[in-house]
């Protein structure tokens, strides 16, 4: 019975060690071949008739050299007119319509330079007392009554789960957010994987007043 533990325990060791290894080089492979099916295969053809070579990666150097050459060209104002004329296309087109606007916003959202100004990773009880949301601080201003009375308050963007481009706004008091100690890039993981990299739990700290009353003493 012992052994047969300590065999479960060394092949489940050894499978969370070399699993994602071998996961890894897979994708990257198949990202690779797809690029030579594609592009690959007709620069190939042309490689071998011309100088009977060819290169197994070719497709990849190729959409590669497509990206920058694509960069250049809309960079340029008078060539930038066309992209929206192509887009309106796309979005015309039943299906394609469905796919290339949720696509564009999720490339834009994680290779543009022009990042959403998301401020700290928050915690508050929402949307009933007692359960937790997860959010980004993107702006801070006061939030006056009709009787003239006012509290600071925060707009924070509630990210869905898996795709974080998608999601929505909230405006909370102040008061009633509080901090966690994490990374903006650590909250967008846990929030992708849905909640399953949440490892050692997540460490609260001191709500957004006290951690002003404090910095002011």
């Amino acid at each position: 019975m012992m052994l047969k533990k300590k065999l479960r325990r060394y092949f489940f060791a050894g499978l969370i060690v070399l699993l994602p290894v071998f996961l890894t080089i897979n994708i990257l492979f198949l990202t690779i071949r797809f690029f030579d099916n594609l592009f690959g295969k007709f620069i190939n053809t042309w490689l071998r008739e011309t100088f009977g070579i060819s290169f197994f990666g070719i497709g990849l150097l190729a959409i590669i050299g497509l990206i920058f050459l694509a960069g250049m060209l809309t960079t340029n104002v008078l060539l930038n007119r066309i992209v929206p004329v192509v887009e309106r296309f796309f979005i015309r087109v039943p299906l394609v319509s469905q796919i290339y606007p949720s696509l564009k916003q999720l490339v834009r959202f994680l290779f543009s330079e022009e990042k959403i100004a998301f401020k700290q990773v928050v915690i508050f009880e929402y949307p009933r007392a007692g359960v937790f949301t997860m959010g980004f601080i993107t702006n801070e201003f006061p939030l006056t009554a009709p009787d003239g009375n006012s509290e600071t308050a925060v707009s924070v963007y509630i990210s869905s789960a898996p795709n974080p481009v998608t999601g929505f706004f909230v405006i909370v008091p102040k008061r009633s957010v509080t901090l966690l100690e994490m990374s903006i890039e650590e909250a967008f993981k846990i929030i992708i994987s849905g909640g399953v990299l949440i490892r050692s739990g997540i460490k609260r700290g001191n709500s957004l007043n006290e951690r002003e009353e404090k910095g002011a003493k």
